[in-house]
């Protein structure tokens, strides 16, 4: 799978979070101000989120910018990580959302198993798996929105 199909997967499924895509996602942890604090590594996959943002505008929008030039194999690796992580909810928002949210550890870990996912985008299984996925992932999107859904309620409680 090359970047912009990769790229294109991660902003749709922050889409189906938080409304916007991956500018809505880096506008998240920008509004958090202690993640850096909370979560290691949350500047570098800040910093990473929005150079990968930078890359996609200058493809979609400048004449002569193109895929190839811009980027490589570990870029697309790093994307395809990034969605992994969104999934298995071991990316910044939702390992500093447990560190900062939730002091009911039982609460936590019910609505954990629901979204358990065993799915790691690959370009060969994401070829095989892309009708299966595409029917159980509206499923797991809603589950997914409901507990970004209850984030942002437990944020103002």
């Amino acid at each position: 799978m090359g970047f912009m199909e990769s790229y294109k997967y991660l902003d749709n499924l922050c889409k189906d979070m938080n409304g916007i895509g991956i500018t809505g996602y880096i506008k998240d942890m920008e509004q958090e101000p202690n993640g850096n604090f909370y979560v290691g590594g949350w500047e570098k996959d800040y910093l990473q989120l929005k150079h990968y943002r930078y890359i996609r505008n200058q493809i979609a929008h400048e004449n002569h910018a193109n895929e190839s030039d811009m980027c490589s194999v570990k870029d697309t690796t790093w994307l395809d990580e990034f969605y992994q992580r969104i999934i298995g909810q071991t990316d910044p928002l939702a390992l500093c959302y447990k560190k900062t949210r939730f002091r009911s550890s039982q609460k936590f870990i019910g609505t954990k198993k629901n979204l358990t996912v065993q799915y790691a985008p690959s370009p060969s299984k994401l070829s095989q798996l892309g009708n299966h996925l595409r029917r159980c992932g509206i499923r797991l999107l809603i589950v997914i929105f409901f507990a970004v859904l209850i984030f942002f309620l437990f944020q103002w409680l």
